[in-house]
Order: C-alpha cells, then sequence, then structure tokens
C-alpha cells in the first residue's frame, strides 16, 4: 500500500467501516478478517464478495447460520508443541468443534445451494476428516481429558488404580480406628500427599507409628507418616500412576501428531469458516441499516442516491440495544442524505458553501461509501446505486498540518496534491477539500483553476470542495465541470445539510455573522464591499438558489406522492390477489356442495331403479329409458362434463381422489368405452365409476391408500 492510499484510508476513516464488522462478527477468525478488509484488486473480485454478501441477506432469513466452534485451531496446536508438549484434550477437541462446525455449514450450503450460487463454491473448501474426528471424540473429553476406552491398557491401569485407592483408604483407616492411637494422631484424620496416603501424627508421637516420615508441618508438630502396613501398596499406586500418565501422554501425542498432520486441511476449513463468519458480519450489518448493494460499473460513473454517512448511521443507534435490533426509520431520520453524481456529463464537480455546512462531511461520505463498494460491501444508499471501478481513491480532507514535518497547512495540502499529480490515472477518484486555501485568495484561486484544469486534461474524476469565490465560476466556462452548493436555510440561517446539484453555492458569512450579533455597522460597510465587486455575481446566485430549492422542495413533494402511490398500488395488488383468491375458494366451494349433492341424488336413485328392473319385461324399455335419462341429466351438467373430462384425461399411475373411500388411490386401469377405472386403494385392486372420481380434491403429495 502507498502512503497515499494510506492517506486516504485514513482521512476517510475506512478503519470505522472496519470495526463495525468486527462487532457482528462471531469469531476471531472473522474479526481478523475484518480488520484486514482492503479494498480489491479487480472489479469481479468485489462483485463476487457483493453477490455472497446479498446470499447470505437471504440465507439468515432463511436458515440459521451454524457458527459456533470457530477458533485459529492450528495456531493453537502449534503454540502448544512448539513448547515440547502434546496438545491438550481440550485444545485436541477443539479440532472435532471446527470440523464439526465445517460439516454443519456445509450441510446448510448444499441444502441451497441453487438460492446460494457462490457462497455454495465454498462449501468444497469444507473437507471432513471424518477418522481423526471420531478418534478424538471416542478418546477425549474436553473436560474430563482421555476417557478410560481410550486404549485398553489405560482402562486396565485406571481399574487397578481405583482399586488401591480404595484398599489405601481402608487400610488407612481401619488403622486410623485403633483406640490406642487416637492420643498420637492429629484431628484431620487421614491425609493424602504427593498420592501417598499418610496420616498426621504428633511428633512427641513419632514412635507409636511404624513408617516413612512423607512430610511434615512447618511448625514440626505434626509428621505425615505412612505406616509400614500399607508402603507396599502405595508404591504399587504410584506406580500405577506413573503407567496411567505414559499412557495418557501416548494417547495424546499420537492424536497431537495426526492432528499435526491434517494442519493443511484445518487450515482451509478454518480460513473458509472465518471468511463465511465475515460474510455473515457483512450481511448482519446491511440487514440491520438498510445498506444497498450497489452496481459497479465500468463507464466511469457515479450515481450514489439517498447517501448516508454510515458512521452516522452508527452513532444514530440506540446503543442499549443489540446490534441487530436497529430501528432503522429513527437511524436515518436523523442523518441527512444527499445525491450525489459524477462521470457522465461531467467529470469534475465544484462543491460550495458556508463554512459548517457540511461540505466536508459530503466529501467523507462520498469517499467512504466509494471505499466501501470497492470492498465488496453494501453501502449506505440506495439499493442499484451506481459506482466505477477505481484503481485508487485519493483524499486530501482536513486540517493536515504538521508540527513535526514543519509543513503550515496550505503545504501539507499542496504535498498531497503533488502525490495525486505523481499517482493518478484515469480510473482514480480524487477528493480535495477546501481547495486553494491557506494561502493568499487570489493564488490559491488561481492554483486551483490550473489543478482543475490538468485533472480535466488527464481525464480524471474530481470531486473538490472550496471557498473561494472565483472557483464558482469555473464549471460555466469549462465543459465537463459542474457546480454543486452546500444548501442553506435563509429564514433560519441554517445549513440543511444538503447537496444541490448544478448550482453554486453562498459562503453566508455575513448572513452567520448577523445571526451571531456581529456590530450591524460593520455588516453594511462590509455588503457595501461585496456589492461594489460581485453584485451581478451573487445576484445571479441567489436567484439560482432560490429557484433551486423550489425545485428540491416540489421534486421531494412529487417523492412523496410518488411513494405513497406506490404504496396504495401494492396494497390495491395485494387485495386484488386477496380478492381472486376468495373467488376461487368460494368458486371450489361451491363445486363441492353441488358435487356432494349430485352424488347423494345418485345414492338415492340407485336403489330405485334398481328395483325398477324388476318389472314386467314390457315395462323394461321404460325402465331402461328412465335410467339413461337420469344418467344423462347428472353426467350432462357442467361438473358432470368436468368430472367426464377428468376422468376420460387420467393416465396410469396417476393420482386420484375417491370421494367415497375418503381417500387416494393410483390409477392401475382405464376403461374408456364402460367409464370404469381400476385403482390400486390400500394395496387392493378396486374397480370404480368415473362418477366415483373427484378433480376438485386430486392431492399433490404421496398416496396415503396406494
Amino acid at each position: 500500500m502507498t502512503s497515499s492510499q494510506a492517506h486516504a484510508l485514513r482521512v476517510l476513516e475506512y478503519d470505522r467501516i472496519r470495526e463495525i464488522l468486527a462487532s457482528y462478527a462471531s469469531s476471531g477468525l472473522g474479526k481478523q478478517h475484518a480488520a484486514g478488509m482492503m479494498p480489491l484488486a479487480s472489479s469481479r473480485e468485489a462483485q463476487r464478495h457483493l453477490a455472497q454478501t446479498e446470499e447470505m441477506r437471504a440465507l439468515i432469513h432463511a436458515a440459521r447460520v451454524p457458527l459456533s466452534g470457530l477458533r485459529d485451531v492450528v495456531r493453537e496446536l502449534e503454540g502448544t508443541t512448539g513448547q515440547g508438549q502434546s496438545a491438550g484434550p481440550e485444545i485436541l477437541y477443539r479440532v472435532v468443534d471446527l470440523l464439526v462446525a465445517g460439516n454443519a455449514m456445509r450441510d446448510v450450503l448444499d441444502r441451497h445451494s441453487s438460492a446460494l450460487p457462490e457462497l455454495h463454491k465454498l462449501a468444497g473448501s469444507l473437507k471432513d476428516l471424518p477418522d481423526l474426528r471420531g478418534d478424538i471424540s471416542s478418546k477425549l473429553d474436553p473436560r474430563e481429558g482421555v476417557r478410560d476406552t481410550a486404549t485398553e491398557k489405560l482402562g486396565a491401569l485406571r481399574q487397578q488404580i481405583r482399586e488401591l485407592r480404595a484398599s489405601l483408604r481402608a487400610r488407612a483407616s481401619r488403622i486410623l480406628s485403633d483406640p490406642r492411637l487416637r492420643a498420637a494422631v492429629q484431628t484431620e484424620g487421614l491425609t493424602i500427599k504427593n498420592d501417598r496416603y499418610l496420616l498426621p501424627v504428633k511428633a512427641e508421637y513419632r514412635s507409636w507409628i511404624h513408617g516413612p516420615i512423607r512430610d511434615r508441618s512447618q511448625s514440626g508438630a505434626t509428621l505425615y507418616i505412612e505406616p509400614d502396613e500399607i508402603t507396599m501398596e502405595g508404591d504399587q499406586l504410584l506406580d500405577s500412576l506413573d503407567a496411567e500418565r505414559n499412557e495418557v501422554q501416548l494417547v495424546l501425542w499420537d492424536l497431537t501428531r495426526r492432528a499435526l498432520d491434517a494442519r493443511p486441511t484445518l487450515r482451509v476449513v478454518q480460513e473458509t469458516l472465518g471468511w463465511i463468519d465475515f460474510t455473515h458480519a457483512k450481511a448482519l450489518y446491511a440487514e440491520s441499516f438498510g445498506l444497498g448493494t450497489p452496481v459497479l460499473n465500468e463507464e466511469g460513473v457515479l450515481d450514489l442516491s439517498d447517501l448516508r454517512h454510515p458512521y452516522l448511521l452508527w452513532l444514530a443507534r440506540d446503543t442499549q440495544k443489540d446490534l441487530r435490533e436497529v430501528d432503522l426509520e429513527a437511524v436515518r431520520a436523523r442523518v441527512v442524505p444527499v445525491h450525489v453524481r459524477l462521470g457522465e456529463d461531467f467529470r469534475i464537480l465544484v462543491v460550495t458553501g458556508p463554512n459548517t455546512g457540511g461540505k466536508t462531511v459530503a466529501l467523507k461520505t462520498i469517499g467512504l461509501n466509494v471505499l466501501m463498494a470497492l470492498s465488496g460491501l453494501p453501502v449506505a444508499a440506495a439499493a442499484g446505486s451506481r459506482v466505477p471501478w477505481l484503481s485508487r481513491v485519493f483524499a486530501d480532507i482536513g486540517d493536515e498540518q504538521s508540527i513535526e514535518q514543519s509543513l503550515s497547512t496550505f503545504s501539507s495540502h499542496l504535498s498531497q496534491i503533488i502525490q495525486v499529480l505523481r499517482e493518478a490515472d484515469e480510473r482514480s477518484l480524487i477528493l480535495l477539500d477546501e481547495l486553494g486555501s491557506g494561502t493568499d485568495p487570489l493564488e490559491g484561486a488561481a492554483l486551483g483553476r490550473a489543478l482543475l484544469d490538468a485533472f480535466l486534461t488527464r481525464g480524471w474524476r474530481a470531486i473538490i470542495t472550496t471557498h473561494i469565490g472565483s472557483l464558482k465560476e469555473y464549471a460555466y466556462s469549462r465543459e465537463g465541470v459542474e457546480n454543486a452548493a452546500m444548501e442553506f436555510d435563509p429564514q433560519t440561517l441554517r445549513p440543511t445539510y444538503r447537496l444541490l446539484m448544478g448550482i453554486p453555492g453562498s459562503s453566508n458569512a455575513l448572513a452567520i455573522a448577523r445571526r451571531m450579533g456581529l456590530d450591524a455597522g460593520i455588516l453594511q460597510a462590509a455588503e457595501q464591499e461585496i456589492s461594489q465587486v460581485q453584485a451581478p455575481t451573487r445576484d445571479i446566485i441567489s436567484r439560482m438558489e432560490r429557484s433551486h430549492r423550489r425545485v428540491e422542495k416540489e421534486r421531494r413533494r412529487a417523492e412523496r406522492v410518488r411513494r405513497r402511490v406506490q404504496l396504495e398500488a401494492r396494497v390495491y395488488e395485494e387485495r386484488l390477489l386477496e380478492v381472486e383468491a376468495e373467488k376461487d375458494a368460494m368458486q371450489k366451494e361451491a363445486q363441492l356442495v353441488v358435487d356432494s349433492s349430485i352424488r347423494e341424488v345418485k345414492e338415492k336413485i340407485g336403489p330405485i331403479l334398481e328395483q325398477l328392473k324388476n318389472v314386467p319385461k314390457t315395462h323394461r324399455p321404460l325402465v331402461d329409458k328412465l335410467a339413461g335419462e337420469v344418467e344423462t341429466l347428472l353426467v350432462g351438467t357442467p361438473l358432470g362434463e368436468k368430472r367426464e373430462t377428468y376422468a376420460r384425461s387420467l393416465k396410469k399411475e396417476d393420482v386420484v381422489y375417491v370421494p367415497k373411500f375418503r381417500d387416494t388411490a393410483k390409477v392401475r386401469k382405464i376403461d374408456k368405452g364402460n367409464r370404469k377405472l381400476t385403482v390400486l386403494w390400500n394395496g387392493i385392486p378396486t374397480e370404480i365409476s368415473f362418477d366415483d372420481v373427484s378433480w376438485i380434491d386430486k392431492p399433490s403429495g404421496d398416496v396415503p391408500g396406494a
């Protein structure tokens, strides 16, 4: 990174965004990515990062993103073994936590792969090590250490240790219970020191207990003696404990070596999870503050609407609430938005206006949001705002006076401008605050015009702020230059902090001085002095400002009307959909009622027609005619015709609903001539009529009765 790049990041307070992102990260790995975030090397890379962030914004609404168990496991492993020790159970178990987290994340990405094409590409890096993971889990407990079942020998040793301890405790307790020794033993009873079972004997009764003295109190009044009766068994316990420690170390070293061998895979997994955590942090930040995804373009067009300073939004939040619980409407209301354009009709924008009017903040707002876009991060502007792909952003903002380097404010600004002239190109954006200030106004203005001419000649893009009046007229004499002003309310004599494109601004120094109570005579003299020099220009600018304020007021009113109309249209569309749904539901309900009634009529008439078939043969033609008419009447209704069409359109393996079964069945055979279907119901082939099926309740899932 060059010194001018570092300078731009510093004066635009890029670190603030890093800090905000780090606060949203779940792990140290994610925080490291946030701390190291930089503008990216290529447009393709920035667009990929933006796409990943957008996909993550969708994912956090659709699923829980598993980000627990993320640590720099490789560094912890290497740190322990670098001291010549095996990794402990707790550190080794973090390998399991890391792999489990990787598996869980891969499962989430696989389940949503179609909606997450960019994020899903990361799933391939989340490799599992099932053998290592399984062995660590089976042999270690993160709290209890190496399990008894880690090896057969370890299990046997620990069983032997338990038995020896129980035996030593019992035998020592029996010795203590001897009434003859009560006077010789201290009241604290049996004591274990360095895994030796000892009796606390008063020094004057040393001869009463036979055995080696293993320890003594500081005063020397108490001797800790291991009775001869348990010394041999005590030695066996120490031998068993030594053997157990050796076996534990063998297990730990075996797992440690395997974990170290797996470092390449573990490193890739943890780096991938760390990047996903960082992307998750970007998505949370973007969702919390309603950031918009910019459109990066190669045409050099900058068009940022509804633009706010991201750090001012951060400061405007309720700090008593969780970072994700941001009252977006309240926060936005406290930060005035601006709209800035550059790169289509003009490449240089000259911003003028009063002191404390917001010029510097506007410049920082533009610069910081551009850096965020170039870093693959959504911006504090409307979605779809356009940002040109830039190779460099130069910024010289604020009072850069340096005592250490003996530089005046002017000299410091000039040194930055010289660096810009050396390093900038046609893909650069140059942000200069108070161009021409800090020296004689006439010379400052001449130098400012010469610099802007140089920028124009070289095809560079620049946004500059200035107090110098003659630079306001510069845009009217040059193609490719536009004026902008920080709005000032003449009624309240206060800045509104809105950026007005297309007009120059006034410093309003006299108006501000009048509000602050400067002597009226002095003000009058100053006004007469100015009127002799700049009366026509000031009058034109004043009229332009009034006209622009009227236009801006109308634009904002029109914007409110547009949003209200959009809202009403959306409400109307939603209501229309509801009405259509209600209509469909009512039609379906009516069809169900009519269909049920027809079936009921058929069920009642059917038996009667069957009985009529027993009449004398002379009357049979009449009965057959009557049955045919009834069938025609029932089948020939619109609903009957609909059912007939539906039944004849069925194919083998189709699923149908059979009302008389109150269940579904799968079609096995269709006899259109006799209007019969053979269906599989509860595993049994069953013959039914076309009239027995319904098109209304046809299910879309599996077949319960098939």
